[in-house]
């Protein structure tokens, strides 16, 4: 198979030991001292279903469906890490997702890590590497051509007919990302970007629209490296953008996942940083990586989050109608003005508590100040984001203990446009979407009503830069 690959070249340091895997051409240097070409993870959008990078993937598919559910190596027991619906007891790393936390970003880059080397083996193809679905911010908003072949691996009933068909598309409010890169604190970025990424699983829908399916999709992986690739995006913007390096946990905590052999294995955060020199992999037409280290001297941003306001809102329901609520003016215009051109503090909407009895099947799009008679348009400046159920706020799939979703959207754009057209108060106005068929919009009907429980304007305020050290 022609990979079309530079030849590898590789260091070590003297007097230390080669500790990286080495297969055919390609090194792996995770906790090593040895340096490789990376691998180029490329954009799936470019591939036909012969390419070689797919052949590869549906081979390692098969081979893997073939396992006992009980083999790490097996497509049924890689799922089953992200969550599970199989009976009996949970093995090892099962259920192990980060979703509606600060360890969303990071944990999915070790389980793709690690399930793209399982992949390798099993395809017998050493220098795979994953590719991408680049649904934002390029311009894929359909369901990649080779994952709707009725005859391939890639391919499942289990999703949504328009979707599955090509007739389908994404509409592009769902997965707008100005809202995750707008904003320069990883913590709140991580935070958001969780929003256009659930849209996508919904909206696909069929296993991928539920966390305990979602992972049996073979789209899922791709989707979530373009997730991952995200990451990357966000921080080369700069502008102070750094990892939360002075957070102990985030760095500190530990998953455990099975290597291409089905042996287990540990990482954490700082093992993640610098996906091309820790990982050997870097994402086609991707800036360069910006490489961050847990044990150095670099400065930061300091973020803090405050209560402005508890909005006293009526019972607020979503369902397959417009709903709105209200924020009344009277008492603080003044006050929220004066966010509008403040570069330091960033206005929120947080609305908590979102549950629903099982999964809605449908997104709605968030607008704030919307005039009368003014059509919903995600690329107008009332636009402040989407509210979708996936990984929290779904009580029927709650495994666990049960934890309502929560929903942050930056206002200071929005109020801008928003303060000139209002009068006593703003709504807050909820637009039910579904997935765009033929290039028109179709009716979204939900499956199960969303309540909101809590609704808040919070301010993040970004405080002078300050140089620290890690100890």
């Amino acid at each position: 198979m022609n990979w079309k690959l530079p030849r590898r070249q590789f260091l070590a340091t003297p007097g230390t030991a080669a500790a990286a895997t080495l297969v055919g051409e390609c090194v792996y240097p995770w906790k090593s001292t040895l340096a490789a070409t990376p691998l180029v993870r490329r954009d799936v959008g470019n591939m036909n279903a012969d390419d070689p990078v797919l052949v590869a993937y549906r081979k390692a598919i098969k081979a893997m469906q073939l396992l006992p559910n009980s083999n790490p190596l097996s497509w049924a027991y890689q799922g089953a890490i992200h969550w599970t619906t199989l009976p009996g007891p949970l093995l090892t790393s099962w259920d192990n997702c980060e979703h509606g936390t600060d360890f969303f970003w990071s944990w999915h880059r070790m389980y793709l890590y690690w399930f793209e080397r399982i992949i390798r083996k099993l395809s017998g193809e050493p220098c795979w590497a994953l590719p991408y679905w680049n649904w934002a911010p390029g311009t894929e908003l359909q369901l990649p051509v080779p994952f709707r072949d009725t005859s391939s691996e890639l391919y499942t009933v289990n999703r949504d007919a328009a979707m599955n068909s090509g007739a389908g598309t994404l509409p592009p409010g769902a997965v707008d990302l100005s809202s995750t890169f707008t904003n320069t604190n990883f913590l709140t970025a991580n935070n958001i970007v969780q929003q256009p990424h659930g849209n996508v699983h919904v909206l696909v829908g069929g296993w991928m629209g539920a966390v305990p399916t979602a992972a049996q999709d073979p789209i899922f992986y791709l989707h979530h490296s373009n997730v991952d690739r995200l990451w990357n995006s966000w921080l080369a913007q700069g502008g102070g953008r750094t990892d939360p390096l002075l957070d102990a946990a985030w760095k500190s905590k530990t998953y455990v996942f099975f290597d291409e052999n089905g042996q287990q294995v540990k990482m954490n955060a700082c093992e993640i940083l610098r996906a091309s020199l820790q990982l050997n992999y870097v994402y086609e037409c991707e800036p360069a990586e910006v490489n961050e280290y847990c044990f150095r001297r670099f400065p930061i941003w300091l973020y803090t989050r405050e209560l402005v306001l508890r909005l006293p809102i009526p019972p607020v329901e979503l369902n397959s109608e417009t709903s709105s609520f209200p924020i009344e003016l009277k008492e603080i215009r003044e006050r929220l003005s004066s966010f509008v051109e403040n570069s330091k503090e960033t206005l929120f909407l947080e609305l908590d508590d979102v549950e629903a009895e099982k999964a809605p099947g449908i997104i709605w799009e968030v607008y704030l100040g919307l005039p009368a008679g003014t059509a919903a348009d995600a690329k107008g400046p009332f636009f402040i984001g989407t509210v979708s159920l996936f990984g929290s706020g779904i009580r029927s799939e709650a495994h666990h203990e049960f934890k309502g979703a929560q929903f942050l959207f930056p206002l200071n754009r929005a109020l801008k446009a928003a303060l000139k057209e209002s009068g006593e108060r703003l709504l807050v106005t909820f637009v039910p979407t579904g997935v765009v068929v033929e290039g028109k919009p179709t009716r979204a009907r939900a499956l199960s009503p969303v309540r909101i429980g809590r609704a808040s304007l919070v301010v993040e305020r970004q405080k002078e830069q300050q140089e620290q050290e890690e100890k």
